[in-house]
């Protein structure tokens, strides 16, 4: 008889410490703000380096300023479009350089008031958010890279008259100002990416190693 409640309480003990095991402790607010702020860092790291290998050389430049250099040569200003070219594609490679660290400090600065709700939220709500609060930061600080190399060139002046020319005849009017030109799309080509890549992390996200991220998804996604 002795034996029979041994072998019962074993066997209840496992069972209680089995389901134990399986019980998920709800995270606290700062690890899932960390868990955000870790799947944005990965996904921007991610985003940037496949930018970087698309983008190279002459492909760098946005599709939208090629017709603005075409107006250009019509002006006969066939010699100010190479160093267009060339002044714009080096400074869109510093800038993308640098694209990571810009990121980052925006990621560290910005506050989510509802993190739960970004975690439970759609398959890009983190980068959305971000998108929403620091965008308009992202890209000054990105033109004010761009305006520093390009402002180490003499093609400044060229590009207000090849818009002014272009806009004439142009069903969207284009940018006077070279580097926001510039830097609007390549910041709107980031969060496109970072956006990708998020959700392709929320597919899989225990493959980060991350065990914060692993436990607030774990949490939320088994909890709705």
């Amino acid at each position: 008889m002795k034996n029979v409640l041994l072998v019962s309480c074993l066997a209840i003990c496992l069972s209680a410490c089995s389901t134990l095991k399986n019980v998920l402790i709800e995270p606290t607010a700062l690890e899932t703000v960390n868990a955000i702020k870790s799947i944005l860092n990965n996904s921007a790291s991610k985003a940037i380096g496949t930018l970087q290998t698309l983008k190279q050389g002459e492909d760098a430049l946005p599709d939208e300023l090629k017709p603005v250099l075409q107006t250009l040569k019509k002006l006969g200003l066939e010699d100010q479009i190479d160093d267009i070219q060339k002044a714009v594609t080096t400074a869109s490679e510093v800038a993308a350089n640098e694209s990571e660290g810009i990121m980052k400090d925006a990621i560290k600065e910005v506050k989510f008031k509802d993190a739960v709700a970004i975690v439970t939220g759609g398959e890009d709500a983190a980068t959305s958010v971000l998108k929403e609060i620091m965008y308009t930061t992202v890209k000054k600080r990105y033109s004010e890279k761009m305006d520093a190399e390009l402002n180490k060139h003499d093609v400044i002046k060229y590009w207000p008259m090849a818009t002014s020319a272009y806009n004439l005849f142009a069903k969207d009017d284009v940018e006077d100002d070279l580097s926001d030109f510039v830097s609007e799309r390549a910041v709107d080509a980031l969060f496109l990416g970072m956006a990708n890549q998020e959700k392709i992390l929320r597919g899989d996200y225990t493959k980060l190693g991350d065990a914060v991220v692993t436990k607030v998804f774990d949490y939320y996604t088994k909890n709705k």
